[in-house]
């Protein structure tokens, strides 16, 4: 991302406003005011199939600018880990997860899954990016 690593920090805390930026993101609603060890986001993602998946991310450990561990528990279970560094006035946001989904549907098209998540998870980049670029930016 081309912004400081507080920057960009500051736009994913605010999970509420992921939807705003995020096309795969049908809803989020955050349970709690503050992003910490402990507080809870219910997730609405829009499949490219257009079967939603529903999940509850929960912070596992947090050390802000740097670090969120995530864990999911619904359609989508597992672990989430964001490292986001600075690096000459960038910065890189390395989002990984091992995550399953407890929809058969998507179990059965597993190869298709993981096209369906690269798709979501890129145009994620591609909203925050335009978000940094100009915070009323919809993508």
């Amino acid at each position: 991302m081309d912004a400081d690593i507080d920057t960009v920090w500051a736009v994913l805390e605010r999970v509420d406003e992921w939807p705003q930026w995020w096309p795969g993101l049908a809803a989020v609603e955050p349970v709690g005011d503050k992003v910490r060890p402990g507080s809870r986001a219910q997730v609405v993602v829009r499949t490219p199939i257009g079967v939603p998946l529903r999940f509850t991310l929960e912070v596992e450990a947090l050390t802000a600018p740097n670090l969120v561990v995530l864990r999911a528990h619904g359609d989508l279970r597992g672990e989430g880990v964001w490292t986001v560094s600075e690096h000459d006035g960038t910065t890189h946001v390395d989002s990984l997860w091992c995550v399953t989904s407890t929809r058969t549907m998507i179990r059965i098209l597993r190869p298709v899954a993981s096209l369906m998540h690269a798709i979501v998870m890129r145009a994620g980049e591609r909203g925050l990016a335009a978000r940094l670029t100009d915070p009323r930016a919809h993508p």
